[in-house]
This record gives C-alpha cells, sequence and structure tokens, in this order.
C-alpha cells in the first residue's frame, strides 16, 4: 500500500532538468498550479485539490521525502522517516529526517519551504541538518529511497527518541529482520540474537560521542522480536522498567490438545499478560460471537490449568503503572505461596 502511494507522488512532481522546463515551470507556478517542494522539485496543486488537511499533509510529507531523493540522490536517510518507510510501527515527520551526507562538501542544512495550499492550509517550512559521518554510511535502496541498513536505522531511531517510541520500532525491526515465527521459535530465536548482535555492531559504529548511545543499547538488549503489535511492547517496555525478571514472549501453553500463545509470561508463577489490541472482533454477528467465544474459552483453559491471567487493553495503556501494579501483586501473590 505505501509502495503505490509513493510510486504515485514521485511520478506526479515535476523536475526542473533544463532551460525550457524551468520556464514552463515558472509560468506554471505564476497560474498557481505548482508548489515548490525543494530546489528544482514542485508538485501540482491537483494532486492536493478536494483533500482535508490531514491528508495534504501526509501527501506533502511523502511528496518532500520524493523530492529529495531526487534532488540529492546520493544522501542516505535514516531515522524516523526511514523507519516509517521501512513499514516499521511509527509516525514521522520531515524534521524527524536524519539524513547523511555522502562528503563534508555537501550542504550542512536542506531546506524545505514551507507549502501553501490555500488560506485554511500552510505547511511549515523546515531545515533538516545533515549529518556527515567520518566513514561512509551503509545503505540499501527501497522504494526508491536510498536508506541506511535496518540496523543503523534502529539504532538512529533508539538514540534519538524516548522508550515508548523507539521500543516498538526496536521489537518489529528485530522481528522483521530474524523473520519471527513463534511456530518455529527453536529457529526463530537463534536468529533473533543474530539480529541483535548485528544491530549492536551497527550502534559500534557510531561516534562515541554520539547522543543517546547509552539508551539505544538498552533499547536493542531488551527488544524481543515475540511482541506482534506496539501495544504488546509498551507492556514489556513498562515491565522491564519496573525491574520484573524473567518475562518471555510467545510463550507456549498446550491444554487438552489445543495451543496457546501466550503473549507475555512469568513462566515459572503462571502469570499471563495478554494483550487485547483487536478494534473489532469481527465483520458479522456471527464472527464477533466466534471471536468472543474463542477468547473465553482460551481464558478458561489457562485458568483451569493454574495461571493468572491479566488482560491489558489500548485504554489501560494510558495507565500503564497501574497495570504493573496489578503484576506486581500477582508476584507477591504467586511467589508466597
Amino acid at each position: 500500500m505505501l509502495r503505490e502511494h509513493v510510486e504515485s507522488i514521485r511520478s506526479s512532481l515535476v523536475v526542473a532538468d533544463s532551460h525550457a522546463a524551468s520556464m514552463r515551470i515558472h509560468r506554471r507556478i505564476q497560474n498557481g498550479t505548482l508548489r515548490r517542494l525543494l530546489s528544482g522539485v514542485y508538485i501540482p496543486t491537483a494532486l492536493l485539490d478536494r483533500h482535508g488537511s490531514s491528508e495534504c499533509r501526509d501527501i506533502v510529507f511523502i511528496a518532500r521525502v520524493c523530492a529529495l531523493s531526487l534532488r540529492y540522490p546520493d544522501y542516505v536517510m535514516s531515522g524516523v522517516v526511514a523507519a516509517y518507510l521501512l513499514g516499521l510501527p511509527c509516525e514521522a515527520r520531515i524534521g524527524q529526517l536524519t539524513l547523511y551526507a555522502p562528503s563534508r562538501k555537501c550542504p550542512t542544512f536542506v531546506h524545505f519551504p514551507e507549502v501553501v495550499i490555500d488560506d485554511s492550509i500552510r505547511i511549515p517550512s523546515v531545515c533538516v541538518r545533515t549529518c556527515r559521518p567520518g566513514r561512509p554510511v551503509s545503505s540499501i535502496e527501497y522504494i526508491g529511497f536510498r536508506m541506511a541498513s535496518p540496523a543503523r536505522v534502529l539504532i538512529d531511531c533508539a538514540r534519538t527518541l524516548d522508550d515508548k517510541h523507539a521500543f516498538p520500532i526496536a521489537c518489529a525491526a528485530l522481528a522483521r529482520v530474524c523473520q519471527f515465527d513463534r511456530f518455529r521459535q527453536d529457529a526463530s530465536r537463534p536468529r533473533q540474537e543474530e539480529a541483535r548482535r548485528d544491530f549492536h555492531e551497527a550502534l559500534d559504529a557510531t561516534p562515541r560521542n554520539a547522543r543517546g548511545r547509552g539508551h539505544a543499547r538498552w533499547i536493542v538488549d531488551h527488544a524481543d522480536a515475540g511482541c506482534e503489535s506496539p501495544g504488546e511492547a509498551l507492556v514489556l517496555l513498562a515491565l522491564l522498567r519496573a525491574g520484573i525478571a524473567g518475562l518471555t514472549t510467545q510463550e507456549e501453553v498446550h491444554i487438552d490438545g489445543r495451543t496457546y500463545f501466550i503473549d507475555i509470561a512469568l513462566p515459572n508463577l503462571k502469570i499471563a499478560i495478554e494483550f487485547d489490541g483487536r478494534i473489532k472482533y469481527g465483520e458479522t454477528v456471527s464472527q464477533v460471537h466466534d471471536s468472543i467465544e474463542a477468547e473465553q474459552r482460551r481464558q478458561r483453559d489457562l485458568e483451569r490449568a493454574g495461571w493468572k491471567v491479566i488482560r491489558v487493553r489500548w485504554s489501560d495503556l494510558k495507565l500503564i503503572d497501574e497495570v504493573v501494579a496489578q503484576v506486581m501483586v500477582a508476584i507477591r501473590s504467586r511467589s508466597a505461596r
């Protein structure tokens, strides 16, 4: 979906690649059918017509990134913007772009001018500072963009973002790189540790005085490929930060011929933390009924097998300390037996 969206926007952009093209572009700017994204790269206003403010901002964000790759093809993108383009769980703004310049002769800043769509929608100008590393940054080509390696993208996110934004990205990146499969954890978990070592190598390659290296190391050390959603990652993060040891993800449990995978578990104490991230249970009444029935059967089976089940929903993340307190109470209760 993102690939098609990016390619559609990129193909619509207008590039001033000759004097004649520049003259035509100037006339179109004068009559209001083009807006400048970057020096020499423009977006047709028709692409923004009939869209609300939020949609226009999303289109201009993608268009600015495309314009950057057209205008400066040798620059390497990283950080949150690259993570977003890679499909990792995050929201991105152009100002969050980490941009590696290919040489020290490149400009210190890349300036994106204000984009005025109409009287009610004005997208502010942004200056992105370029990074000029002492040695080349390894890169990949992905959907037409030159990006840092997934490991470097993760490290740049982990260095610059706070826990609640960096940790879900790290878990998702780890799962993608190691191709985590909960049904084949005997193979997935060793691959996870190989990927973690690659992430540490990428971290070690950053300058020793780079901001956030210690924070990034903690994120890499504790990220878990078994977190299948950002919500699960945020619950695990809160429990880890509370100092709770012995946590596992996708804990496999067999009960009466049925197999369940517990989102987050303390297996020695038989405490299960289940994150319910579903927005809806189905499209039809029958599907909703079946989903609720399966969920209730799962909980009954786990409790009958001696598990203490603690359920967490999206709304509970706003009061995550209460979830942690509930888990701590369960730990004390079960440890006292």
